[in-house]
C-alpha cells in the first residue's frame, strides 16, 4: 500500500500542471498556424533552393575555368590537378568529372565513376549537378559534380539546421511567455465561474473556516468564516498558494516533514485534530482545530483537498477554567480532609500524650468485646497509674508533671502491639485492653512495661536530676470473676490497680488470681 501511495505521489510532483498544459498547447497551436502559413506563404526560406541555387552557381564557374583550360591541349596537366584541388579544398563536393558527349569519362577524380549518379532527364539535383560544355555551337561534352547531401543523418545535425533552431527557439520563448502569463492571469481568475454561487453560499453558512485547495496548494475557495479567522485572511486569497498564509503555516503544531493538506492528498484517510495557535503579539490567546481530507474522483484519484478550521478558543477557555476550578475544588477537599483528620483527632485523641480518650477507647472497646465473646478469644484490661504523681507536681511543678505523663505514654505506647488499645483514662490513669493474651501472659505484658517505665521515664526528664518515676499495674480478664462486660472489666481492672496501690506500688496485681492460679511477679 505505501509503496502505491508512492508511486501516486511521485506521479503527481512531475505530473504537467494545468498551466503548463494549455502553455503547451498554445506553443503547438502557434507552430502549426506557423507551418500552415509558410506553406501558403512561403514566409521561411527555401533552404533547398538555395541550396541547390548555390551549388549551380559554383559548377557553372568551374565549368568556366574547366572549358578555358580545355582549349588549349598543354594546359591539360593542370586542369586535372584543379578539379583535384577543388574537391579537396570543398567539403561539400565528392567527385569531379569531365564527360565527353559520347558518354567516356575525359578527367574524373577519385570515386567518380563508381558513385556518381546521372540526374533524370538530364536536370540538375540537389545532389548531381550538370553543366554543358560547348564547342563552338556544338555541345563537346557536361561537367559532372557529385555533392553530398545537405540533409544530416544525425540527431545534433538535424538540432543545427536553422530551420530546426528557428522553431525550437520559436517555440521555448512562446512557452515560457504563455507560461508566465498564464500564471499571473490564472490567480485572478473568479472562481465563480467555475464554482457555483450555491455551493459558495452553502459554504458560508458554515461556522467553520473552510478552505478548497487544488493538488499544488492554490487556494479555489475560502468560505467567510475563514475570512474571520485573521485579519490577513481578509485578503484576496483566490489563486494564492495556501504557503502565503504564513500565521496558518507557522501557527500549526506538528513535527510531520509534509503539512497536513499534502499529507491528506498522499494518504486515503483524513487528517484530523491537528492544533493551530492563532494567538497574535500583545492580542488574546486564540486556538482552532485544523482537519484535511482529499476530495477524489469516481477513479479515487486525489483532485484537491479540503481545508476546515474549527475555532475552540470558548472551549479551550471553558477547559482551562473548569481545570483551574476542579484544582481548587480538589485543593478545598484536601484541606477539609485534614481538617476533618485534625477534628477526628482531637476528638478521639488526648492532646497532651495522643493517646485515645475515653469516647473513642469504648468504640474501640465495644466491638473487641463482642468478638472475644462469639469466639472465646482471651481478652485483657490493664489499669496503671503514676506512683505519687501529686508530689511531682507539687515538688517540680505541673509542666515537669505533663513532661513525665507524656514519657509515661510513650513507653506504653511503644509497647503496644497493633491490635491492642491504649487510652488516657484520667489525669496519670491510663487504660490498655489486650487481645488474645490469656491473664498471665497479660500481667507479664504489664510487668515488662512497669520496668521500661521505671528505668527509663526519670532520666529522661530534662532538668530534674535523680527523678524516678514508678507506676502501679491492675490486670483482668474478660470472664474473669464477675467481669462479663466491659465496665466491669475495667472495674476489676481498677481494682487490681488500687490492691498494688496498698501492696506498696511499683508492682503489678491481679485480684483473680485466687481464681486462676496466682502468679508470683517480682515488684
Amino acid at each position: 500500500m505505501s509503496e502505491k501511495f508512492s508511486i501516486r505521489g511521485l506521479m503527481r510532483r512531475w505530473a504537467m500542471s494545468p498551466t503548463a498544459r494549455i502553455s503547451f498547447g498554445l506553443v503547438s497551436l502557434l507552430v502549426g498556424l506557423l507551418m500552415v502559413l509558410d506553406l501558403v506563404l512561403k514566409l521561411l526560406p527555401d533552404q533547398r533552393a538555395m541550396t541547390q541555387s548555390v551549388r549551380e552557381q559554383v559548377a557553372v564557374n568551374v565549368a568556366v575555368q574547366v572549358k578555358l583550360l580545355l582549349n588549349d591541349a598543354s594546359m591539360r596537366g593542370p586542369l586535372v590537378g584543379m578539379i583535384h584541388e577543388i574537391v579537396q579544398q570543398s567539403p561539400e563536393i565528392e567527385s569531379i568529372g569531365i564527360r565527353r558527349e559520347a558518354g567516356d569519362l575525359v578527367i574524373a577524380t577519385n570515386g567518380h565513376k563508381e558513385g556518381w549518379e546521372a540526374p533524370p532527364l538530364g536536370l540538375s539535383t540537389i545532389t548531381s549537378v550538370v553543366v554543358p560544355l560547348n564547342s563552338g555551337t556544338a555541345k563537346w561534352g557536361q561537367l559532372e559534380i557529385g555533392y553530398r547531401s545537405p540533409w544530416p543523418n544525425t540527431l545534433m545535425g538535424w538540432l543545427k539546421q536553422p530551420t530546426v533552431q528557428l522553431i525550437f527557439t520559436i517555440s521555448t520563448a512562446s512557452f515560457i511567455a504563455f507560461y508566465l502569463y498564464l500564471r499571473r492571469v490564472l490567480q485572478h481568475l473568479d472562481p465563480s465561474k467555475a464554482i457555483p454561487e450555491r455551493v459558495r453560499v452553502a459554504f458560508d453558512t458554515l461556522t467553520e473556516g473552510l478552505l478548497v485547495l487544488d493538488l499544488q496548494g492554490q487556494i479555489l475557495l475560502a468560505n467567510s468564516a475563514f475570512r474571520g479567522f485573521h485579519p490577513q485572511a481578509g485578503d484576496v486569497l483566490m489563486g494564492r498558494s495556501i504557503k502565503q498564509l504564513e500565521w496558518l503555516v507557522n501557527g500549526v503544531h506538528e513535527t510531520a516533514d509534509l503539512p497536513p493538506w499534502e499529507r491528506a492528498l498522499q494518504t486515503t484517510e483524513p487528517i484530523l485534530g491537528v492544533e493551530v495557535d492563532l494567538s497574535r503579539d500583545g492580542g488574546d490567546a486564540r486556538r482552532a482545530l485544523l482537519n484535511c481530507a482529499a476530495i477524489r474522483d469516481a477513479a479515487g484519484n486525489a483532485r484537491g483537498c479540503l481545508v476546515t478550521l474549527d475555532d475552540v478558543t470558548a472551549l479551550d477557555q471553558a477547559n482551562t477554567q473548569l481545570r483551574s476550578a476542579l484544582t481548587e475544588l480538589e485543593s478545598s477537599r484536601d484541606q477539609i480532609q485534614k481538617q476533618n483528620d485534625e477534628l477526628q483527632l482531637l476528638a478521639n485523641c488526648d492532646p497532651m500524650t495522643g493517646c485515645f480518650n475515653r469516647r473513642a477507647f469504648f468504640a474501640r472497646a465495644e466491638p473487641m468485646l463482642k468478638h472475644a465473646l462469639e469466639t472465646g478469644e482471651p481478652l485483657c484490661c490493664v489499669m496503671t497509674d503514676i506512683d505519687r504523681f501529686k508530689s511531682v507536681n507539687d515538688t517540680y511543678g505541673h509542666s515537669v508533671g505533663d513532661v513525665v505523663i507524656q514519657a509515661v505514654s510513650k513507653v506504653l505506647k511503644t509497647s503496644m502491639r497493633e491490635q491492642d488499645v491504649l487510652c488516657r483514662y484520667g489525669g496519670e490513669e491510663f487504660c490498655v485492653l489486650l487481645h488474645g493474651l490469656t491473664l498471665d501472659q497479660a500481667v507479664i505484658v504489664a510487668d515488662r512495661i512497669r520496668g521500661r517505665i521505671e528505668r527509663e521515664v526519670g532520666p529522661s526528664v530534662e532538668g530534674v536530676p535523680n527523678l524516678r518515676i514508678t507506676s502501679s499495674f491492675g490486670v483482668a480478664m474478660l470472664g474473669s470473676g464477675n467481669a462479663k462486660n466491659m465496665l466491669l472489666l475495667i472495674e476489676r481492672a481498677d481494682q487490681g490497680l488500687y490492691a498494688a496501690k496498698e501492696a506498696g506500688r511499683n508492682q503489678v496485681q491481679c485480684i483473680d488470681w485466687a481464681e486462676v492460679g496466682e502468679l508470683v511477679v517480682d515488684a
